[in-house]
């Protein structure tokens, strides 16, 4: 079946490069690297870098979660080789910013049979790590046909990859193993048919990401002109339809007389211009983080930089997550989390379904639907400050109990480094 499916997208090749061609009129910003996704790659001419892993992390989130890994792997083997790939232009900088054990860092190539064949025989892994879920299945039936073996780590599966069972069945058993974050994640790896001996429940990556990232949020607190004492809502990871509920809460916190500051962060750094008209159409005054000259004065601080969210959380009293009120499926909570911070999001949580769910039950979030739900939340908090802060004790808690993840991946990679290839 994967070959099939491999010689069906090479069929469709030309209305795929139709179709990127139009993507790269309208994204601008993925121009850079086409070379790389096309395979355009020197070869690795470094034989006595041993063993070479290969890393693939679609975007921001992916490579942070990837970065403890990265580290563990420089430290149990210090001659290794490790490629580090990407999707995004932000995941990429990122790793280029955050990886300095990286030996390459490169946009993985695109899923073409050719492209692949040409890629895997230029850099020749000895192992491949996938990062979540980004599947490509040519890459991965080109690996097997080369004796290359592949694991997944910090794995998710939703329930819609089931109605293509026969399908995912064989991509997922090209991994030697999968390492999933949850037990309905394993769960569904069996349903599809994956060997019961190749799944593991290791845990979320992210919790190792959480622990080890923190930094002192004062100094950006200086930068950003925000009193660390003052009350503080961030909007992280926000999609568009949601900015408007963060200012319809804003708004209504201010004629509660509650006198909270407001960053927006959004997941799009892009979509900036298009969020100030937003703000100007309210009547509210907005600062770009990443302009000259930067003061906030303004009501609303809009964070249109990389890498600073994470840090800026730890300024935060209140904290939505964005992605969440939008059927987007929910971004990182551990972050925030990891904080100490008291967590909000919306009705739509998929990709961190188990977590979300966890700490709704330990009084750690609360998930609201509105703006307005959200303002109220805000409020009643606002004027209960032993519970804002026992709130933060259990997020905080929450973290510390779900430890050791890396511990278990690196386990697993050992094991398959060890064995010998058939």
């Amino acid at each position: 079946m994967l070959p099939l499916y491999s010689f069906i997208v090479l069929l469709l090749s030309p209305f795929l490069a139709l179709y990127l061609i139009a993507f790269l009129w309208r994204r601008k910003e993925f121009r850079a690297g086409f070379r790389e996704r096309l395979g355009m790659v020197a070869p690795v001419s470094d034989d006595a870098a041993r063993p070479r892993f290969w890393l693939h992390a679609v975007s921001v989130g992916e490579v942070m979660a990837a970065l403890p890994l990265a580290r563990a792997l420089k430290a149990r083997w210090p001659r290794c080789a490790i490629f580090f790939s990407t999707i995004t232009p932000a995941g990429r900088a990122i790793a280029e910013e955050k990886c300095p054990q990286a030996s390459r860092i490169l946009f993985f190539p695109l899923d073409l049979w050719p492209i692949a064949r040409s890629v895997a025989r230029g850099f020749r892994p000895d192992l491949f790590v996938l990062v979540e879920t980004d599947i490509w299945p040519t890459w991965l039936y080109v690996l097997k046909r080369r004796k290359i073996p592949a694991v997944m780590v910090n794995g998710r599966l939703s329930r819609r990859r089931l109605w293509a069972r026969p399908f995912y069945r064989r991509v997922l058993n090209c991994f030697g193993y999968l390492c999933m974050q949850t037990e309905a994640d394993a769960a569904r790896a069996l349903q599809i048919g994956v060997d019961r001996e190749r799944v593991a429940v290791t845990g979320n990556m992210k919790f190792a990401v959480a622990v080890a990232r923190h930094e002192d949020p004062q100094s950006l607190a200086a930068e950003l002109g925000v009193n660390p004492g003052a009350p503080l809502l961030i909007a992280g990871s926000t999609h568009p339809g949601e900015e408007t509920e963060i200012l319809d809460c804003y708004q209504r916190l201010r004629r509660r007389k509650l006198e909270v500051g407001l960053v927006i962060a959004p997941r799009h750094p892009d979509r900036t211009e298009k969020l100030e008209d937003l703000f100007r159409a309210r009547g509210i005054a907005c600062a770009r983080r990443s302009r000259a000259g930067f003061t906030s004065a303004a009501s609303v601080i809009l964070l249109d930089t990389m890498g600073e969210l994470f840090r800026l959380y730890g300024l935060g009293t209140f904290i939505f997550v964005g992605g969440s009120l939008v059927p987007r499926g929910g971004h990182n909570v551990l972050e925030p989390a990891s904080w100490g911070k008291p967590i909000f999001f919306g009705p739509y949580m998929e990709n961190y379904a188990g977590i979300a769910e966890s700490l709704e039950r330990r009084g750690a979030a609360i998930r609201v639907k509105s703006g307005a739900e959200l303002a109220d939340q805000i409020a009643r908090l606002s004027s209960n400050p032993a519970e804002l802060l026992e709130m933060g004790r259990r997020a905080a808690s929450f973290i510390a109990e779900n430890q050791g993840c890396l511990e278990k991946n690196l386990a697993i990679i050992e094991r398959v480094i060890a064995q010998p290839t058939e």
